[in-house]
């Protein structure tokens, strides 16, 4: 046998296998995702950030091609599902929801949280952002945002009491921030879960709460909750009659809520591309985002701020908040 024939002898055996790994690994590159994901939300089911994570769940997981399967770890304002988070392998089989109590607030109201909120985290993108909703009881005497805050201002300190779902949730820091508008301390009165909050309301076990609205709206549609304000820069599209708490009165008082997606620090760039595609497309579906809408939430534009936004938005919030949660002196500890 001549060497040519010796080389093309080898070549028919060697080709083949060479196909073999080559496209094989093609394969492999292209499988993510070949299991079921954790979706971690750090809040409690039937809060707006569960509502919001179960909706978006359930497209991606059609996308993807794989269940996302939503964990609430609820807890010590979202810290607990956060630590857990943030200590997941990175290999995109669990990802997040990130919030901007659990990022921004509790990096003041915890002395430990557990985590960085820049170093320990992937940032796919931002999700939606909120604004609160004041709420009384219907057997409330309050029919108006300025009465109750007259009220407020005329009484003791404290002998107002509202709810949250935890310290350092954005329920905690609005009335906080109610508080120190009026120069009135308030009884801070945190519950596991906005449900629970919420029902401590219809109760009569506090006086009122300032909770994200898809938490609150199906409460004030059924009429068993009142709305007086909302915390946001401008009144609701789904509340058009419900003023602001500006301009009830506490001039330039603006507070809203982010979420987003993310995954544990130094997960491959290419899930993270994979992931971003994913969420954009299902974002930019009318149908949900119609769905989102119609819930309480207002939604980033398509295409999704990238994942550099993302962090730049955290990074600002924190330079923007961490002093002034520091005025307003309140801890977790």
């Amino acid at each position: 046998m001549t060497k040519f024939h010796r080389r093309r002898a080898i070549a028919r055996v060697l080709i083949p296998f060479a196909c073999v790994a080559l496209f094989g690994g093609l394969r492999a590159e292209a499988a993510y995702p070949e299991r079921p994901i954790k979706l971690i939300v750090p809040f409690a089911a039937g809060s707006a950030a569960d509502t919001l994570s179960r909706v978006v769940a359930t497209a991606l997981s059609e996308q993807l091609g794989q269940p996302l399967v939503v964990d609430n770890k609820g807890g010590a304002g979202g810290t607990i599902g956060t630590v857990d988070i943030a200590r997941s392998k990175p290999d995109g089989y669990t990802l997040g929801i990130a919030a901007q109590g659990t990022f921004v607030n509790n990096q003041v109201l915890y002395s430990s949280p557990g985590y960085d909120s820049i170093k320990d985290f992937s940032f796919i993108s931002v999700i939606a952002d909120v604004q609160n909703l004041l709420v009384v009881s219907e057997k409330s005497p309050y029919q108006s945002a300025p009465a109750l805050l007259e009220a407020i201002k005329a009484k003791p300190p404290e002998t107002f009491r509202y709810s949250s779902s935890g310290v350092g949730t954005s329920h905690h820091i609005a009335g906080a921030t109610v508080a120190q508008y009026l120069d009135k301390p308030l009884m801070h009165v945190p519950y596991t879960g906005a449900p629970q909050g919420l029902s401590a309301i219809l109760s009569g076990d506090v006086d009122m709460g300032l909770y994200n609205m898809p938490a609150a709206m199906g409460l004030v549609k059924s009429g068993k909750l009142r709305p007086l304000a909302v915390t946001g820069p401008k009144r609701s599209s789904l509340l058009p009659d419900v003023p602001t708490l500006d301009e009830s009165g506490l001039q330039g008082y603006s507070i809203t809520l982010w979420w987003g997606l993310v995954g544990p620090a130094q997960l491959p760039p290419d899930i993270s591309a994979h992931l971003y595609a994913a969420l954009d497309k299902v974002m930019s579906n009318p149908a949900l985002r119609e769905k989102l809408i119609g819930l309480g939430f207002t939604l980033p534009d398509t295409p999704l701020p990238q994942p550099a936004a993302f962090e730049a938005l955290v990074r600002q919030d924190l330079a923007t908040w961490i002093p002034v949660l520091q005025k307003l002196g309140t801890s977790a500890q």
